[in-house]
């Protein structure tokens, strides 16, 4: 009975834990610009890179954040033709 429960609880908890969202597929990407010893950057010291994909695995859109020149945000947005060229 305890394995049953532990096994249940499990696939409950798992099931919070995904990568991904629901709805979009993506990998983010940081870049640490400083070596720390501490583990903890201060956000100007690191470049993160959200890239989204489509249902096909092409990239779709790209987000530099933190990556203007006033740390704005920089967007991306990447267009394919009927043939599924850039």
């Amino acid at each position: 009975m305890k394995t049953f429960l532990f096994t249940i609880a499990t696939l409950f908890v798992s099931s919070f834990m995904i990568g991904q969202t629901t709805t979009e597929n993506y990998v983010k990407t940081t870049s640490y610009q400083v070596a720390t010893t501490t583990g903890s950057v201060a956000n100007d010291d690191k470049i993160e890179t959200i890239t989204y994909f489509d249902g096909l695995g092409r990239a779709k859109q790209s987000i530099g954040i933190r990556a203007g020149g006033g740390s704005e945000d920089i967007v991306t947005y990447i267009g394919y033709d009927e043939f599924g060229r850039q």
